[in-house]
């Protein structure tokens, strides 16, 4: 499951979602199918089914739609934005020992 990275705040827009990587203090924009998988990943939680509401009402095919939605889901993590929900460590503080 991935979610969004530690350092990452983001914000649904209109047309799309704005996204901000505090380490890098650079912004993403994403429109469209770019907007579509972020929601997917970040207010569903899942990818499953997203190539399914993507190809098939235009006619593409399935296959190769979720090798592209993969595709991007990887350039989403060398980016820094999102993260492997098991990966990402509690952070222990002083206080709270």
């Amino acid at each position: 499951m991935l979610i969004p990275a530690a350092h990452v705040h983001w914000a649904r827009c209109p047309g799309g979602t704005a996204v901000l990587n505090l380490r890098s203090g650079q912004w993403s924009i994403f429109e469209g199918d770019g907007a579509r998988i972020w929601d997917a990943v970040t207010l569903r939680g899942s990818i499953a089914g997203l190539a399914e509401e993507f190809a098939v009402p235009v006619g593409r095919d399935i296959a190769a739609t979720r090798t592209a939605i993969d595709a991007y889901l990887v350039q989403l993590r060398a980016m820094g934005l999102l993260t492997d929900a098991t990966a990402r460590r509690s952070r222990r503080w002083w206080w709270s020992r």
